[in-house]
């Protein structure tokens, strides 16, 4: 059984982290949907490299995302962005 733990970041200090249980079925949408608090609003998973933050697609499929950054995966973080997607926002 393939299996993976995605630490996502609640907040910009890096302080408040959850643990996401990733399988190859497991999109961004669900990432999003666990860690969020129930009954907010809009939110999307960001990814930081080297000072670079970009927004990952709602329909990404994260166990595959997580592979293709082989062993570059321990440089990248992943943050909880309490906002809409600016690329989701700009889709409507």
């Amino acid at each position: 059984f393939l299996q993976m733990i995605l630490t996502v970041f609640l907040s910009n200090n890096e302080q408040i982290l959850t643990e996401v249980p990733i399988t190859p079925e497991t999109t961004c949408r669900d990432v999003v949907e666990f860690c969020k608090e129930p009954g907010e609003g809009s939110c999307h998973l960001a990814e930081v490299w080297r000072g670079n933050e970009r927004p990952i697609p709602f329909d990404h499929m994260m166990y595959d995302h997580l592979q293709k950054w082989g062993p570059r995966r321990e440089e990248v973080k992943f943050f909880l962005r309490h906002e809409e997607s600016p690329a989701e926002s700009n889709e409507q």
